[in-house]
């Protein structure tokens, strides 16, 4: 019995063990999950953090850099402050809500709710501020303030929204975040600012910065996608540093201030001059500027060896300037932009008075230098209509400045802003004319003092209006040579003058030879021969039949060109004159040089001869020489009888004027061969 009772002891005592050390193992393996279950959440928890922590010090590093640089004033600049403020908000605030949501057992339920709401807001407004930013190029200052205004009671009744709706915490396992009504109205309002910032990019994308339009659809993109992410995997918070990312690429794309700087002066550089301007305009504030270019700077000693010296100088000279932004706009150009135009006029009166000095006086060994500048003085930004208006005058009158040595000071005013649209309308007309076949060939008949018939004729180019009047040639002449269309519209004319030979045959009437004219311009072309020659063979001319008229001038500028073109046309069968003799730097050096076998006494040249008694002896002597060379001689701006009767007496080979004709269209030059080569 003793034996059984301690057996049965035993065993039971054994039994009791067997279950406690169960329930041991049970609860270790409870407290391994409980544990495991709070590494992983903590460890997911370290990653989120960790990653909007490094997205937060990726921030105050671009702050701190951007700090450190003056900016221009723009109000993208401005934008961008706000959007960099906004997600620095949204990062904090993400991370702590991550902190409380975690430990939410030692804070209040109120608290961790409102937390989380106030980091949904600061997400909403990231989207609000990055939609603003987007349109900031696309509206005018005006639109965009009324949009602003409009957007912001928007998103202040959202806001309101948002933070009234209940909010639902989940925290478990590897997961945790928020979600409810509050959520989901907070992902709605960001899914639609994201969408409205694309529209806006795209419908407005031609009114944009280029490079804007692109960070800022990059941007919304990573969100967008980082969005979808966290969608998927709830474990992932991937939103806020997306933002962070986002404010990354505006800065480095756009928003860098030492980007906009000039390295060697310190100032702002072109690019951000016209991103001023165009802020400027849109802000509906006037403006002033000067634009001053050593670029072809008149000189002293041409050479200049120490031009940088020099423009050392100058760049001090400008650092001194009171009450400007100052841009180095080109290589040895400065823009100095005013808020008014006595500011601009004080600092003209200041630079243009050091240029009267010479530089380079403290330097030893070194010759002083002296400089005229190019100014373009721009008293008030009122004259155009918009920055791109004005931009498109700066860049006209510069160009214009530097093709005039002896003009240094251009203003743009009302009176030069008037004569610039007057010449891009005609330039509009010339351009519309040739497209509709509105040019047209005029001829003005010459007479010839030994047949005493018309054997010869100018032709003039003509332009005809869309109501049928003519334009006076001297109105789009020179704006086509000014803009290079001369050429175009010379080969128009010579092939137009080509048709009317091959149709009407002219030579049945008595005319030997038309005259042609040509522009310096078309002169400067190497292609002219080649050009002209395959017009001639399209239209199965007779080379002999065309004779090209030449200025003064353009045996002077593009000599090598010239006479290059002159040798192929001349073996090619074609004859030269010299227009305009007489006019300008005559010399017979040019007549000895260029292979030309008539000279025209230039109209003011013809009208001097009946005018002055010196006059009289230089034509004279200017034609015994001329025709001694076996040149002839033509003499324009004949316009009475007597005229004719002295120059024919004179001995004068050719003569043209009113007395004759006016030039004429085709069909009345076809009736009067007919009647006067009878």
């Amino acid at each position: 019995m003793c034996r059984h009772f301690l057996f049965v002891s035993v065993f039971i005592k054994d039994l009791s063990n067997r279950r406690a050390r169960q329930n041991l193992q049970k609860q270790d393996i409870d407290d391994t999950m409980e544990y495991n279950k709070y590494t992983a959440v903590k460890e997911t928890n370290h990653m989120n953090i960790q990653m909007q922590v490094c997205g937060l010090i990726i921030l105050l590093l671009i702050l701190y850099f951007y700090k450190r640089q003056d900016t221009v004033g723009l109000y993208t600049e401005a934008l961008f402050r706000r959007a960099l403020y906004m997600c620095m908000c949204c990062l904090v605030l993400d991370i702590v809500s991550v902190i409380l949501i975690v430990k939410q057992d030692s804070f209040p339920g109120v608290l961790v709710r409102a937390e989380c709401k106030m980091y949904l807001l600061s997400l909403g407004g990231t989207g609000y501020v990055a939609l603003v930013y987007a349109c900031a190029d696309a509206f005018g200052l005006t639109h965009i303030n009324n949009f602003v205004k409009r957007l912001g009671i928007v998103a202040a009744v959202v806001g309101v929204i948002i933070f009234s709706l209940p909010i639902y915490i989940y925290c478990e396992g590897r997961d945790v975040y928020t979600y409810g009504p509050s959520c989901i109205a907070t992902y709605i309002s960001a899914v639609v600012l994201i969408l409205a910032t694309l529209y806006y990019t795209t419908k407005r994308g031609n009114g944009m910065n280029p490079r804007r339009r692109r960070a800022i659809r990059i941007w919304m993109t990573i969100w967008l996608v980082s969005a979808g992410i966290q969608l998927m995997n709830s474990q992932m918070l991937l939103v806020g540093f997306a933002g962070a990312l986002g404010i990354v690429i505006l800065f480095f794309e756009l928003e860098n201030p030492e980007a906009n700087i000039d390295r060697k002066t310190g100032f702002f550089n072109g690019r951000t001059f016209t991103d001023y301007i165009k802020y400027k305009y849109n802000s509906g504030e006037d403006v002033s500027g000067i634009v001053l270019s050593l670029d072809n700077a008149h000189s002293n000693d041409i050479r200049i060896e120490h031009m940088d010296d020099i423009m050392q100088e100058v760049t001090e000279l400008i650092r001194r300037v009171p009450e400007v932004k100052r841009f180095k706009t080109d290589d040895r150009e400065f823009t100095l932009v005013f808020d008014s135009g006595e500011q601009m006029e004080r600092a003209y009166n200041m630079i243009s008075n050091r240029f009267q000095r010479e530089w380079l006086e403290d330097m030893e060994n070194v010759t002083p230098v002296s400089l005229q500048p190019y100014y373009l003085l721009v008293p008030s930004g009122r004259v155009a209509d918009d920055a791109d208006e004005m931009m498109g005058f700066i860049r006209y009158f510069r160009s214009h400045c530097m093709d005039t040595p002896e003009k240094h000071v251009i203003v743009i005013d009302e009176d030069s802003v008037a004569k610039k649209r007057e010449r891009d309308v005609m330039l509009a007309t010339i351009i519309k004319a040739m497209e509709d076949d509105r040019v047209e060939v005029f001829f003005q008949p010459i007479y010839s003092t030994h047949t005493k018939k018309f054997v010869s004729a100018e032709a003039l180019v003509r332009i005809r209006r869309e109501d049928g009047s003519i334009i006076p040639p001297g109105l789009f002449i020179p704006i086509a040579e000014e803009t290079g269309l001369i050429v175009k519209l010379g080969e128009r004319v010579f092939e137009k003058v080509c048709q009317f030979i091959t149709e009407h045959t002219p030579e049945q009437y008595g005319v030997e030879y038309i005259e042609i004219n040509l522009s310096v311009v078309q002169c400067e072309a190497k292609s002219l021969a080649k050009c002209y020659s395959d017009i001639m063979d399209q239209y199965q001319i007779n080379p002999a039949f065309i004779n090209l008229e030449i200025t003064e001038s353009a045996s002077i500028v593009m000599r090598k060109t010239l006479l290059d073109n002159m040798r192929a046309l001349i073996n090619y069968g074609v004859s030269f004159s010299l227009d305009d003799f007489g006019n300008g730097q005559s010399n017979l050096n040019y007549i000895v040089d260029m292979p030309v076998h008539i000279v025209k006494f230039d109209r003011d040249m013809t009208q001097a001869y009946f005018e002055s008694e010196k006059a009289r002896y230089v034509l004279q002597a200017a034609t015994d020489m001329i025709q001694g060379l076996g040149l002839e001689v033509v003499a324009e701006g004949v316009e009475t009888a007597q005229q004719l009767r002295e120059l024919e007496r004179l001995g004068i080979d050719y003569i043209q004027g009113y007395y004759f004709s006016k030039p004429i269209e085709v069909d009345k030059y076809l009736v009067f061969l007919k009647e006067k080569n009878k």
